[in-house]
């Protein structure tokens, strides 16, 4: 035992040594992108356990992003998207081909996009924090340049789901017809945000329970569909609104942090949950962006150093190598909620094949 100890010590100052001096064996399974994406199929899916995105770039320069939540259940107890994200920088620094890169670090828990060439060139910083319910979009170059950002919403009005979408919404026999999703709420009228929620005033709870002669259950039990509400806010210093699901910069800088704050609860009403949103805004502004920042990287970076297996020897133990690293990062980024893992797609499922992001099989 005493032995193993002394080859695990070892081991340890042999790869803090490495890193020190940049040979991190973490940085090779990063993944690096140098065309943009035409669509979700070329996302990226980046988290901190509880909030996930899927993110791309597209050829247009704008950068996209799905968001979701572990909690996001809906009446009909089906995982939904909060909403899809788009931020267009202005002037476009893709234009005439430019010169792109787009990548995934592990150890620091982000993705780095560096978009243009020259003083024009953009760099994109995007990370979920690990310790805080918040995305960060931070954007900077040489030369100033404008920002808007859109949220972009699917759930626009009383749907009936048909086909293969009701069996993600019950998939159960005896389940009644017809199934319907219903529409987000966007506050109208913020000074300095998008705000917007999805709130469940039905649930099939207790019929499902029913149909599983599970009646006695639910009598004694809470509903924890009913009155579930979750969405968030977007905003940023120098943003301000342009419409009740867009902001725009009020003037060029080469510098904007947008950030944005997903909640979820149960509350007796929509305005409560609106104040706990409120709430979590100012205790994540409370810590400065700086230290959030450090923070997040030595989550991350403890989390790698905690355990590894590292493959090598051929092109092949390369693969397994990478492929194992990259699936510990999506259950990381998925993993840490207060809902399991979902079976079929964590929280990174897409829209495909006629259906909407909110659709798994």
């Amino acid at each position: 035992m005493r032995s193993l100890f002394r080859v695990c010590a070892s081991l340890a100052v042999l790869l803090a040594t490495a890193v020190a001096r940049g040979d991190d064996p973490l940085d090779r399974c990063n993944v690096t992108w140098t065309t943009p994406s035409p669509n979700s199929s070329g996302s990226m899916p980046i988290g901190n356990g509880d909030v996930g995105l899927n993110l791309w770039v597209e050829p247009s320069g704008d950068l996209v992003f799905y968001l979701s939540k572990t909690d996001a259940w809906s009446e009909n107890c089906r995982p939904l998207k909060l909403g899809r994200v788009r931020v267009k920088l202005l002037p476009n620094p893709l234009a005439d081909g430019a010169a792109f890169r787009q990548t995934l670090r592990l150890r620091q828990g982000e993705v780095e996009i560096v978009a243009g060439e020259g003083p024009a060139a953009v760099t994109l910083r995007v990370w979920v924090d690990a310790n805080r319910p918040v995305v960060r979009v931070e954007a900077a170059s040489e030369k100033e340049f404008d920002v808007e950002v859109g949220l972009e919403l699917w759930r626009t009005e009383k749907r009936q789901l048909t086909g293969k979408e009701v069996h993600s919404a019950y998939g159960l026999h005896g389940r009644p017809e017809p199934v319907f999703c219903f529409p987000d709420t966007v506050l109208p009228g913020a000074k300095d945000r998008i705000t917007w929620y999805h709130r469940n005033e039905s649930s099939i709870w207790a019929e499902n329970l029913g149909l599983q002669g599970l009646e006695g259950f639910a009598a004694k039990s809470s509903d924890p569909l009913l009155h579930r509400t979750f969405g968030g806010c977007i905003r940023g210093e120098g943003l301000a609104p342009d419409g009740p699901t867009a902001l725009k910069s009020t003037r060029p800088a080469s510098r904007f942090v947008v950030s944005v704050y997903p909640l979820t609860a149960r509350t007796d009403t929509a305005d409560e949950w609106i104040g706990r949103l409120d709430k979590s805004v100012a205790a994540v502004d409370a810590v400065a962006l700086e230290t959030a920042r450090a923070e997040h990287r030595r989550w991350w970076d403890e989390f790698w150093n905690r355990s590894w297996i590292r493959v090598s020897g051929s092109p092949e133990a390369d693969v397994v190598n990478r492929g194992y690293t990259l699936q510990r990062w999506i259950a990381a980024c998925g993993g840490r909620g207060a809902s399991p893992i979902k079976f079929n797609g964590s929280i990174f499922t897409v829209e495909g094949d006629g259906f909407d992001a909110d659709y798994r099989r």
